[in-house]
């Protein structure tokens, strides 16, 4: 399948290609006209999906996506011929001969195309290297500086500042105590890659195909951003519990608190939904908020029902398990929900569709599941929601698929699963809390758990008994994110929190304010000073737009943390 477009752009040489477009020239010496069929590799099976039709002993010239490897072939006297699969790259030119004199031709290249990934190098140059290289010299210094004062003999512990007399002032200095001061640095250095992240790709990732959702089977680097955040918000419900508790508040009250702040989630999801003046009965009542705050009045109600006051180590042999065997209440009831989630899934019912189907439906499998997408998930939130459901029904891989929503209600009902592992990242930060080497050890040893089970899931690949899908929030697609989750967040506290090698800066001013940050790109995106109008756009020019939109909201947190102002719910 190709992106058509309004006219043939290949035709005028004087014109630029644009995003991810490329030329190919076909040759056809055939005496009668062949038709040309293509669809993306992705997609199973999409056979019989109309490229064009070339006329008898012609050259022509036609665009080609150049997003995922193309499988190309064309049909002569009802006869298909030249089955052949090829990565194009943005901006080049191509050949192809087709002819019953030879073999079937190989694609060949014409005009060389342009490196698309130049802007990602030079963006990672500018943000990443410069700010590691003022990090490492600032550390070099300080170690050269000590080395200094220690081979002078000079004791610097015991000598104060001089005061306005000339004297050794030995008063200790005043600490200022604010908000910001108190948090944990590697929670919001995690959070604010993650809600960085979010508003780059939101607004485009510089059209990149890896900073865009996956088309339906698959992981990309944006398909991480909503998984990361729901585990992040399930680690600090331990740490507001155990505020709540230290204050001897009551669990019925703590609940409610915890519902006002889903309620809270819901609502401001309501009103991103509503943008653009969209109509009551057109209303999407699901989202990414919306996700958030049920998941979290629901792990955080199990894990204020399930928590021990006072925490119990008889376990023997099985002490090295005790966070986990602590609220093994609460465990059982999340992988209760996880199995009844599996069990609608694969077992329910749905007309005209085969039982289990994860697909896109669409253009896979010849169109013969076209209305099937999502299976038994979306056929629930299509009963539930009806029109108040996920818009976009046009997949670039799958062409028009069925109705769904990717945060609708079994979507939701998987995604528990992660905040609960949060949750349980969040047992291991307080369980071990003089322990940093336990701590560290447990995180990446879920991490491994987690991948290799998701792995034998989708066998290691897109097919598998459950494959990776970000649109059904399939259970490999959870342990996955999950996996990569763990593995982050202990790499950012050895480097942060305990080693201390980094502060967390400028990371960690995203992370205090996330929430603010994710509801204001919402209502400023596309507006000026964050977004402009391209006329000849170009990877070069949307990820220099994307990355400065990051970059103000990234400002904006700042001043906020200046300022000590941390906006919660």
């Amino acid at each position: 399948m190709f992106e058509k477009m309004a006219y043939n752009i290949c035709e005028n040489p004087k014109e630029s290609l644009g995003i991810d477009v490329a030329c190919v020239s076909v040759i056809n010496d055939y005496n009668t006209s062949v038709s040309l069929y293509s669809f993306f590799n992705e997609c199973n099976a999409c056979v019989n999906q109309l490229w064009a039709n070339v006329s008898a002993k012609s050259n022509t010239t036609l665009p080609v996506s150049t997003k995922w490897p193309q499988h190309m072939y064309y049909v002569q006297n009802n006869l298909q011929w030249c089955h052949t699969t090829y990565k194009f790259i943005e901006h080049g030119h191509y050949g192809w001969n087709l002819s019953h004199d030879s073999i079937c031709s190989f694609i060949y290249t014409i005009q060389e195309p342009t490196n698309p990934y130049l802007p990602i190098l030079a963006a990672f140059v500018v943000l990443i290297i410069g700010p590691l290289t003022a990090i490492t010299t600032k550390y070099l210094i300080n170690i050269v500086r000590g080395f200094l004062w220690r081979s002078t003999g000079t004791d610097h512990d015991d000598t104060g500042p001089l005061d306005d007399s000339g004297q050794v002032d030995n008063e200790p200095p005043v600490i200022r105590v604010t908000r910001a001061s108190t948090r944990i640095k590697t929670i919001d250095a995690f959070r604010g890659i993650a809600v960085l992240l979010m508003i780059f790709v939101n607004n485009g990732g510089g059209e990149y195909v890896f900073f865009t959702h996956s088309p339906w089977f698959g992981l990309t680097i944006a398909d991480l951003v909503l998984p990361w955040f729901a585990w992040i918000m399930g680690l600090t419900i331990v740490l507001s519990l155990k505020s709540e508790m230290r204050l001897s508040i009551s669990r019925p009250r703590i609940i409610l608190k915890f519902l006002r702040r889903g309620l809270i989630l819901i609502l401001l999801g309501l009103i991103i939904n509503g943008q653009g003046g969209t109509s009551l009965p057109n209303l999407r009542f699901t989202g990414v908020l919306q996700l958030l705050g049920v998941t979290y009045f629901i792990c955080a109600s199990i894990e204020t029902i399930g928590m021990k006051s006072q925490r119990n180590y008889q376990y023997g042999r099985f002490a090295f398990l005790q966070d986990v065997l602590d609220a093994w209440a609460q465990w059982l009831i999340v992988l209760t929900l996880i199995v009844i989630h599996l069990l609608i899934i694969f077992l329910l019912p749905v007309p005209g569709c085969p039982m289990g189907y994860l697909g896109p439906g669409g253009n896979e499998y010849r169109q013969q599941y076209a209305n099937c997408t999502g299976g038994a998930a979306s056929y629930i939130d299509r009963m539930v929601f009806g029109s108040h459901m996920y818009k976009k029904i046009h997949n670039p891989v799958y062409g028009t698929v069925g109705s769904y929503d990717p945060e609708g209600i079994l979507n939701t009902l998987s995604a528990v699963l992660i905040v609960q592992l949060g949750v349980q990242a969040g047992r291991i930060l307080f369980c071990y809390y003089l322990h940093t080497a336990s701590k560290i050890v447990r995180w990446f040893s879920w991490a491994v758990f987690l991948g290799l089970v998701a792995g034998f899931l989708c066998n290691w690949s897109k097919g598998g008994v459950i494959p990776v899908s970000k649109n059904i929030m399939s259970l490999s697609f959870v342990l996955t994110t999950c996996c990569f989750a763990f593995l982050l967040f202990g790499i950012l506290y050895y480097i942060i929190d305990h080693r201390k090698i980094w502060n967390g800066r400028p990371l960690i001013y995203a992370g205090a304010n996330a929430l603010f940050l994710y509801v204001g790109h919402y209502f400023t995106m596309k507006s000026f000073p964050w977004a402009w109008e391209v006329n000849d756009a170009s990877h070069a020019t949307a990820l220099a737009m994307n990355v400065w939109t990051t970059v103000v909201w990234a400002s904006i947190a700042y001043l906020l943390y200046r300022k000590d102002i941390i906006i919660t719910v």
